[in-house]
């Protein structure tokens, strides 16, 4: 066993220092282990809960200290959530890869509310000054123009019907007396999740099936941005609101395909398909196309600047990450200038 009950002890704060003990649920994945190498360099002490020895080894290799646990199950990890002083909710059942029916639906929407209700069940009664909870933009589904902010009310899509369930239980622990901050990241692109699928499928020279007569508008965030958008928050956003975490415009599905087949250097092939087939070869949930108008008016209200504010500028960068990542060891290569 790599860890066993190691680090049991609580990190103490440095006579005048900012340093902050921070619980993070899901660190090692893809957004989570952008904000965990963020929360570092800023100085902070991470317990990471992991539910492999491959993600403690990641978390260890960045500076963390893992916790072995896994949300779906109770156990001496909740020990740590209750002893953190601030705890950072990235983990969710995944929602990529593969066809999505609405049976795989149903278990996301299960497991989701199983492990909210262990990682706060564990907060009762604790000292830890805020949680901040990461949700998706799904939730707010469809919303038209002119751009709409964290006051608009919900019309969900995609996966946003099965996280309804859960926002409701947030609330839920909020009346309870739990400090909750609630961030909607965007659809978030980088060297990882769908949008490496993405960008493998374009440097394979595959075609891109697209939906016929409907060309979706997505808000996009670039996962360095959400990454240090969520850290900023965590100490300069109101301990019980809402943000949603966006570029500055959100693009059509095919400027992302188009510009990120640029990035690349490959020419761009694509197929439109109907929107019942689309449904039969990924599942109704991804197919459920919608527009998300979306600003970030309020989390730039806060002081927060954005490195990469529109995908002009991100695609690019993220292109060249995964690239440098995919590349064998000691080969070099770039994207298209």
């Amino acid at each position: 066993m790599l860890i066993g009950n190691a680090y049991s002890t609580r990190y103490k704060r440095k006579e005048g220092s900012a340093l902050t003990t921070l619980f993070v649920a899901g660190g090692s994945g893809f957004i989570g282990a952008a904000f965990v190498r963020h929360a570092l360099s800023a100085g902070h002490q991470v317990w990471a809960l992991c539910r492999s020895e491959r993600s403690a080894v990641a978390m260890q290799a960045l500076g963390a200290q893992p916790v072995m646990g896994d949300l779906l199950t109770q156990g001496a990890w909740q020990q740590h959530v209750a002893n953190a002083e601030i705890v950072l909710h990235f983990a969710q059942p995944q929602t990529f890869g593969g066809r999505v029916g609405k049976d795989r639906a149903l278990r996301y929407e299960a497991d989701r509310l199983k492990m909210d209700q262990h990682l706060f069940g564990a907060l009762r009664g604790s000292p830890v000054k805020h949680l901040i909870y990461v949700s998706g933009t799904s939730y707010y589904g469809q919303q038209d123009l002119p751009l709409k902010d964290e006051t608009a009310t919900p019309n969900p899509r995609g996966w946003g019907p099965y996280i309804q369930k859960a926002m409701a239980a947030v609330e839920q622990f909020r009346t309870a007396g739990i400090p909750i901050q609630i961030v909607f990241p965007s659809s978030v692109y980088g060297a990882g999740s769908w949008y490496a699928e993405i960008l493998a499928s374009l440097q394979a020279g595959k075609t891109q099936l697209m939906l016929a007569h409907r060309d979706p508008t997505m808000a996009t965030v670039h996962v360095e941005d959400c990454a240090r958008a969520i850290l900023h928050l965590m100490q300069h956003g109101e301990p019980a609101g809402r943000y949603i975490i966006c570029d500055d415009r959100p693009p059509k599905y095919s400027e992302i395909v188009q510009k990120s087949a640029e990035a690349l250097g490959v020419p761009l092939k694509t197929r439109p398909v109907p929107l019942w087939l689309a449904r039969i070869l990924a599942g109704p949930v991804v197919t459920d196309a919608y527009d998300a108008h979306l600003s970030n008016a309020r989390l730039r209200s806060t002081g927060f600047r954005f490195n990469f504010p529109t995908i002009e500028q991100g695609i690019p960068d993220a292109v060249n990450t995964w690239l440098a990542q995919s590349a064998p060891r000691g080969a070099e290569t770039h994207a298209a200038d």
